[in-house]
């Protein structure tokens, strides 16, 4: 698999056609829409740009546009979803819409577009949902892909997600929307004096350390996705819309401000590109993260990853891409698009036991795993992905016990899956936990009810 690292151009740098040719990355984002004007092999007279386009092309670089409005007003959602539609062509055919055909051609050529940027959490998560089903019709009515979400870091939370699914589904429902073909994220984090803790004696990222640290801000979509509330199609493909290093806080810095090496920037971010490629329940669902930004106004110059006064890490990541994108993009996150929707079951009920806990613990539940039939195994994610309106997750063994299933395991639980009920079989040897699950079996008492009785 190749590289999922991208670019975000919010300005075409000078230079860039030649980037994008050596490096063929996996996902271009362009706030300029004239990049189209030399991304069309058929278009170009000059055979060098002709032999750079068809590079890109051959090589499935994915060409995300944005068109930035001035105002992203949420108060009647799809009233605003048209009007954010018309603005965009209102801009692009420079009010002459006797354009609008030629114009909607060049949107055309895109592989899709976003809608609105890093607004609608809280009280709005509900009306953006909205506003993005009736965006993704209009798009879809011209011929068009469309991504919707454009969550800034650490958003949605796990709170506001379930509210934004629903009122997307509830609009695709009442006829008047349909489903984004993408949803797309924004991805940041920041280094913290905590950076040396994070790495291998060798000076490389220790990869368990770094999701630890950086959890709510990379790699949040897994998260999303991975709450049993999350209905199966809205389970889209992934675009990291941008990513790189942000403070955020008290103000907007860029990885030129921080602590640390560019470097060590360069080498978080091959970091980050390898749990991208991880696979998420067996599918490949990222189409690629664009790094902020190749090509900058000057509010975000700290951003800027090109050589550029004596820092940037282009060289670096030239380097990189070049030796990762041997291959053309198999563009595997396509498979998303068709699976089936699983049914919700009225009722769950998972078994779960540690994951080093010997043959003889598993043996010692076969009365009870007889008994009621219930889902078993070793694995937190399984007992997470069961989806149920009533989901019972039972834990096998002390938590203080070599051999229990861990505390942390239950607070992963409860922080990914409020609602989920659950009980544990105390037990700290495998003689106590077969009279503890006998006893259940005997009883009827499937969730321990009578436990300590």
């Amino acid at each position: 698999m190749g590289s999922k690292l991208g670019f975000h151009i919010q300005r075409r740098r000078q230079g860039w056609p030649n980037v994008i040719a050596d490096t063929v990355p996996a996902l271009v984002k362009s706030l300029d829409w004239r990049i189209i004007d030399e991304w069309v092999p058929e278009e170009q007279v000059d055979p060098l740009k002709r032999q750079r386009a068809l590079k890109w092309s051959e090589f499935n670089v994915f060409l995300l546009g944005r068109h930035v409005v001035p105002f992203q007003e949420l108060d009647d959602p799809p009233r605003r979803a048209h009007e954010f539609w018309r603005k965009v062509l209102d801009d692009l055919t420079g009010g002459d819409r006797s354009r609008d055909r030629e114009v909607l051609a060049r949107m055309r050529l895109f592989d899709a577009w976003e809608g609105y940027n890093e607004v609608g959490t809280g009280p709005d998560i509900a009306k953006l949902g909205r506003f993005d089903a009736v965006l993704a019709r209009l798009f879809h009515q011209e011929g068009m892909r469309y991504a919707g979400g454009g969550f800034s870091m650490t958003k949605p939370t796990l709170e506001e997600w379930p509210r934004y699914c629903t009122a997307l589904l509830e609009e695709v429902s009442s006829g008047r929307g349909e489903l984004p073909d993408f949803l797309h994220f924004h991805e940041y984090w920041f280094p913290g004096e905590n950076w040396p803790q994070l790495l291998q004696p060798d000076g490389s990222i220790d990869a368990e350390r770094m999701r630890a640290a950086t959890r709510g801000y990379m790699l949040h979509w897994r998260e999303l996705y991975q709450l049993p509330e999350t209905p199966p199609e809205l389970k889209r493909p992934v675009i990291i819309s941008e990513c790189g290093w942000d403070r955020g806080w008290p103000e907007q810095v860029g990885f030129r401000r921080s602590p640390c090496s560019d470097e060590e920037y360069f080498k978080w971010l091959v970091w980050y590109d390898q749990e991208l490629q991880q696979p998420l329940d067996g599918l490949d669902y990222v189409v690629g993260a664009a790094i902020y930004t190749y090509g900058h106004e000057s509010r975000w110059a700290s951003f800027e990853i090109d050589q550029w006064q004596g820092r940037g890490i282009m060289d670096l990541l030239r380097a990189y891409l070049r030796e990762s994108n041997r291959e053309p993009h198999r563009w595997d996150w396509r498979q998303v698009w068709e699976q089936p929707a699983l049914p919700i079951l009225e009722e769950s009920h998972y078994v779960l036991l540690s994951q080093d806990c010997p043959l003889a613990w598993r043996h010692a539940l076969d009365r009870y795993l007889d008994t009621f039939k219930a889902t078993n195994g070793q694995s937190l994610e399984d007992a997470l992905r069961l989806r149920a309106k009533r989901q019972h997750i039972t834990l096998v063994g002390s938590a203080e016990s070599e051999y229990g299933v861990p505390r942390e395991w239950e607070e992963e639980i409860r922080r990914r899956n409020p609602k989920a009920i659950i009980d544990r079989m105390e037990a700290k040897s495998v003689e106590e936990l077969r009279r503890l699950a006998n006893r259940r079996a005997l009883y009827g008492d499937r969730y321990g009810q009578l436990d300590g009785s």
